[in-house]
């Protein structure tokens, strides 16, 4: 008598369903056990026109110990495949090159990838369009293009003209809704990729004044957006960062949760911006993925962790991991003209985060030195750091207090006015990656009628060649101090003051950028191995009125030694500099 027949209706099930369960638990450890990613993103100017040159590239990786490759296959509103659902817009249905080689370059990476155990992961660029000219989808459809305030669609970043896609255009979004849905019904594919899933950069371009888009907000709040100014309007500044930053997130979460439908095999990740996401009523880039990690909309996020400088990719690390302590990440590594030695660092660094893997950007950029070092190095698990919750560095924010004087001052970095004698220093700074600094630096403030005063003296400063010398270079690449000042108290907008060791000045301001220029002084002063740095800045250049006693800004010092890979702030914030929530208290006394 068969087996099964021998035992009753009852055994029946429980011998079923810890079958089940068993094989559940085996699953899991699979899961658990599977070794993290080290993925690659390859772009579509290096994809070759041939079977045999792309077998020649996923080799070269799998060599290395890559097994996760991010295929650029939609670019410029182009994919590298065949699309039926361009054509059927009247598109192009592919990239020129490919489609005149007559090859699917994508099909062809997943089958020689798959058959040596790697994976295809299809890396889409979303809402970044085109660059100096509409493009084709553009020009087919010129009401999806993002809405400047000025009424362009796009905005100038340099020398360049930047097209995107509205993020909120209804047409947009279904789209891609078809687009992906095309793709993943198409191919067998192990994850899909977002890239440049956000809104432009809010320094460079305020976007979005598509009149369908100003008219939703003036019926939800009775205002025109074009109209708010974000020094005066707090309130209604933030409803309009909000008003678009929920747009995106409900625009992800259909997406996402449709894909995932009629998908399931198929992994999301979406790369993301460390400073993204609106904090308060500083916009980011609208990007809000603390909030997509919490709705488990991905199933993993790529933070571009992008630096040539460990201790500030280290420092991102610690934010993101801050913000979306659950959620499986792969943390970005930046290649572009970096040296073997510095890469392999930002891998060791890596290691102290609980990481789901790295990806390297970009193939182009991986020369035989560092695939060699690369391939003498397995991936690795990663270890379970504890990361401190938010609230943890809110409850720790630092206040200084600002003392009135009526005494001159003459900034030159001496500190030898008595106001400056009497006042009291502060200290004790804390490293961006945790812990204390053994450097000693301290500060002070005070302030007249007019003008605000800053004393940093630092203790143990390096004293080495400094190239910056010229306004707004990035001073703070090299031995340095930064102050990030918040008049408004609206934990948004600030200013940015660095100066480094020979005195050199950048200056910023977070609504414009380094196009500000303040009218600010300065003073640098050296004895022995302590620099002192001395600043005063008008009210005026702040656009602020003399604060009144008991008034309180957002402020914190910044001490930056990159080439020693140390860097410290006045009151504690996780790993980067614009946390502009997370900033200390300036308290203006009588």
């Amino acid at each position: 008598m068969p087996i099964s027949r021998a035992i009753k209706p009852n055994m029946k099930w429980i011998f079923f369903l810890s079958f089940f369960i068993g094989m559940w638990f085996v699953w899991q450890g699979f899961v658990v056990a599977s070794p993290p990613i080290r993925g690659v993103w390859i772009d579509t100017k290096s994809i070759p026109t041939t079977r045999e040159s792309i077998t020649a590239i996923i080799e070269r990786l799998q060599e290395a110990h890559f097994n996760a490759i991010f295929l650029e296959s939609f670019y410029n509103g182009k994919t590298v495949y065949p699309s039926q659902f361009l054509a059927s817009l009247g598109l192009s249905p592919q990239m020129d090159i490919f489609a005149r080689s007559e090859i699917d370059p994508l099909q062809i990476f997943l089958e020689e990838a798959h058959k040596r155990g790697m994976e295809i992961h299809a890396w889409m660029h979303i809402f970044y369009i085109s660059r100096n000219e509409p493009g084709e989808l553009l020009t087919h459809f010129p009401h999806w293009a993002v809405v400047s305030k000025d009424g362009k669609p796009g905005y100038q970043s340099g020398t360049n003209f930047l097209y995107w896609l509205c993020p909120l255009e209804e047409e947009v979004q279904n789209f891609y809704h078809k687009l992906l849905e095309e793709l993943a019904d198409r191919y067998p594919l192990d994850g899909i990729q977002f890239d440049y899933y956000r809104f432009p950069e809010p320094t460079l371009a305020d976007t979005c004044y598509a009149e369908k888009h100003r008219r939703a907000l003036l019926k939800q709040y009775g205002v025109d957006p074009i109209t708010i100014d974000p020094l005066k309007d707090g309130d209604l500044s933030q409803a309009w960062i909000q008003f678009r930053a929920d747009g995106l997130t409900e625009f992800t979460r259909t997406l996402t949760t449709n894909l995932k439908k009629n998908h399931p095999q198929i992994r999301l990740s979406c790369a993301v911006k460390p400073l993204g996401f609106p904090i308060k009523r500083y916009p980011g880039s609208l990007q809000d993925w603390p909030r997509w990690a919490e709705e488990n909309l991905f199933d993993f996020l790529v933070p571009m962790t992008y630096s040539s400088r460990p201790a500030e990719f280290e420092g991102m690390l610690l934010w993101i991991r801050t913000f979306a302590p659950h959620t499986p990440l792969l943390a970005g590594i930046w290649t572009m003209n970096l040296n073997t030695s510095t890469i392999l660092e930002e891998i060791e660094r890596a290691k102290q985060y609980p990481l789901s893997g790295l990806v390297f950007f970009a193939y182009p950029y991986l020369t035989d030195e560092i695939m060699k070092a690369l391939s003498q190095r397995e991936p690795y698990e990663h270890e379970a750091r504890t990361i401190p919750s938010v609230s943890f560095y809110r409850e720790n924010a630092r206040t200084i207090k600002a003392s009135f004087t009526q005494e001159p001052i003459a900034v030159d970095g001496k500190l030898d006015e008595p106001t400056w004698q009497k006042i009291l220093f502060q200290n004790q700074f804390t490293l961006l990656s945790g812990g204390p600094s053994e450097k000693k630096t301290e500060v002070a403030v005070q302030y007249d009628e007019t003008k605000l005063y800053f004393a940093i003296r630092m203790e143990d400063f390096p004293e080495r060649p400094l190239r910056f010398g010229t306004r707004d270079e990035p001073v703070f690449y090299e031995d340095s101090a930064e102050i990030y000042l918040d008049p408004f108290g609206n934990e948004g907008i600030f200013y940015q003051l660095a100066i480094n060791g020979n005195g050199g000045i950048y200056d910023s301001f977070s609504l414009t950028g380094p196009s500000w220029n303040g009218n600010w002084e300065i003073g640098v002063e050296r004895t022995g191995s302590t620099l002192t740095m001395e600043v005063a800045i008008p009210f005026a250049e702040l656009k602020v009125q003399k604060p009144e006693p008991g008034s309180t800004w957002g402020i914190n010092f910044y001490r930056n030694e990159p080439q020693d890979g140390l860097f410290s702030a006045f009151s504690p914030v996780p790993g980067v500099y614009p946390a502009v929530t997370l900033l200390g208290k300036l308290r203006f006394e009588k």
